[in-house]
């Protein structure tokens, strides 16, 4: 009898082909244009990011130096302690080493230029929409820097003023980003400068522009196309229990379910053969999407047999709430909660699950995206695709078979043991 209630969902499934286009097709579309629109980022190649700069200084900062110098003479300080001073001063000019420590370092040529503009040009250079970011340096900010540094300046230190232009936000978040490291890294290295004869390790600073995916362990980077492969997957996926509980309602609808109590059919049997034919579609939707992208797409499987593993605890996570779905459906006499998850929980699951990538998740949306079936699938396929064991994966199975068991325990508690409206 379950045989028999698992073939019939299954040709209801496969002679609907507005629910086939939409579980394999749109992911294979979804796959194909993310994976190669975001290729260059994720496979770590060069983006075209150019920062255009312009720093405009009212002081003069040899001059500056050397009125500072002679503040120094003429301080209290013991002669041993002002040729100390003298020493680290000239090197930590901070104009200086801002210019060509960083916004000039060869490493960052490819993705900044700078140009030195005039102090009466500010206005002009502000309406020149081809600067990313402009650095104002206002006059007396060398001289009362290094005065605060070395001889206890009770004044307030200038700051710095950036200008940024907010119609290039990437490449004015870039320099920003990149003020800011230099500004933490340099009061470090002058509080070291000032006691000792340490000199400002440039190697050390922040500078590096992060724009490839880094490899944990050693293993291999994902490449895009794979990255959206698993995510699309595992997203679509969860539409087969939605699907599933709409089918199962539709037959409570056409009295399928009462015509099965009335003869007397145990009514676990068609629990479990919408269980059974849930985990089924769902391994071979995943296969399905899988192989064409391993055909297409060269998105193979290191070990077969752990990935047939994964698809399986995977898909018996999606049959428990493809049960759960159509036991609340049986109870509210509705489709509103199968319709509710297909629009709004699978969106949900597909962001905290990391299916449309990790740019916006948070540390703390990361953690919870694991708990979720697809975001514990998600993390056991790149595993295995990246040349993990089995045992590696052993805590995203766990997350997988727990879910699976509590969802289902739920699920057989809310099947209604009778047929008409469940109260």
């Amino acid at each position: 009898m379950i045989v028999q209630f698992i073939k019939k969902q299954l040709l209801l499934m496969v002679r609907n082909p507005q629910v086939l286009l939409i579980l394999i097709g749109m992911p294979l579309i979804l796959i194909t244009i993310l994976g190669f629109a975001l290729g260059s980022v994720m496979n770590g190649e060069e983006v075209s990011v150019k920062a255009k700069v312009a720093i405009i200084e009212y002081g003069d900062s040899a001059q500056e130096l050397q009125d500072f110098l002679e503040d120094l003479e003429s301080s209290t300080l013991p002669p041993e302690a002002r040729e100390d001073v003298s020493q680290s001063a000239k090197r930590l000019m901070p104009v200086e080493l801002l210019k060509s420590e960083v916004l000039k370092r060869p490493e960052l040529k490819k993705y900044i230029s700078v140009d030195e503009a005039e102090p009466g040009d500010l206005e002009k250079t502000k309406e020149d929409d081809t600067y990313s970011a402009i650095i104002e340096i206002p006059e007396g900010f060398t001289e009362q820097i290094l005065s605060s540094l070395f001889l206890k300046g009770g004044e307030k230190i200038p700051q710095l003023e950036l200008y940024r232009n907010e119609g290039k936000e990437l490449t004015s978040n870039l320099v920003e980003d990149l003020l800011a490291g230099f500004q933490k890294q340099y009061s470090l290295s002058a509080v070291i400068g000032r006691s000792s004869e340490s000199i400002l390790d440039t190697d050390t600073m922040d500078t590096e522009v992060m724009g490839t995916v880094a490899s944990v362990e050693d293993r291999e980077p994902l490449t895009s196309v794979t990255y959206y492969a698993v995510g699309m997957s595992v997203m679509f996926v969860l539409y087969i229990a939605s699907n599933m509980g709409s089918f199962a309602y539709q037959e409570k609808e056409d009295h399928v379910f009462d015509r099965m109590i009335l003869a007397d059919v145990p009514v676990w049997k068609y629990f479990v053969s919408i269980l059974v034919t849930t985990v089924i579609l769902a391994i071979l939707q995943l296969g399905i999407l899988f192989g064409v992208c391993a055909i297409l797409y060269d998105v193979t499987w290191p070990d077969i047999s752990a990935f047939l593993l994964v698809t399986t605890a995977l898909s018996l996570a999606v049959g428990s709430i493809g049960a759960l779905l159509t036991s609340l459906n049986y109870r509210a006499n509705s489709e509103v909660f199968s319709n509710f998850f297909s629009t709004v929980a699978v969106t949900i699951f597909a962001f905290i699950g990391g299916s449309f990538g990790e740019l916006f998740s948070s540390d703390f949306i990361q953690k919870i995206g694991i708990l979720t079936p697809n975001g514990a699938g998600m993390a056991a396929y790149f595993k295995l695709f990246q040349g993990y064991p089995l045992s590696g994966v052993y805590s995203e199975m766990l997350t997988l078979m727990i879910f699976s068991l509590v969802i289902l325990t739920a699920a057989a508690l809310l099947f209604p043991k009778r047929g008409g409206t469940a109260k």
